[in-house]
């Protein structure tokens, strides 16, 4: 079958697996929805969320559906992927999308600075009553 084929085939009108796909466009699965109600439960637990599954089983999509209602004067989101290196190479990504460069520093001081960001983000919403805070622990890992 030729690759445009396929949507005249099944009648598609748009390409049916885009990475671009509006969140409302999301289809709605039974495990899309035990998704929320974990991820809901851990943000009123003001816990970490962990989204794992195999390569191409939606996990992009799903994190987007599940931080669509999420206010962004109350939640930063940090998206770290495709990461199959080191627990180092972890918190440099972590800390590049807080804007810091992490390049030549230890282990101990990269997870330093990563705890005193995530501190500091809450005693900031704390201090001005800018909403819930959701506290990230690296506990284990630092």
């Amino acid at each position: 079958m030729e690759m445009k084929s396929y949507k005249l085939f099944f009648g598609f009108e748009k390409e049916p697996f885009r990475m671009d796909i509006d969140v409302t466009e999301i289809l709605e699965t039974p495990q899309l929805n035990a998704a929320k109600n974990r991820f809901e439960y851990t943000i009123d637990l003001g816990a970490v969320y962990l989204l794992t599954g195999e390569i191409g089983s939606g996990k992009s999509t799903a994190v987007r559906y599940l931080v669509d209602g999420l206010h962004p004067s109350e939640f930063r989101i940090i998206y770290v992927t495709a990461t199959m290196g080191s627990i180092l190479e972890l918190y440099r990504l972590i800390l590049a999308e807080q804007g810091i460069t992490a390049a030549g520093i230890s282990r101990a001081v990269m997870c330093r600075r990563i705890k005193r960001q995530i501190l500091e983000s809450v005693d900031k919403k704390i201090n001005t009553g800018s909403g819930r805070s959701f506290t990230a622990t690296l506990g284990g890992v630092c």
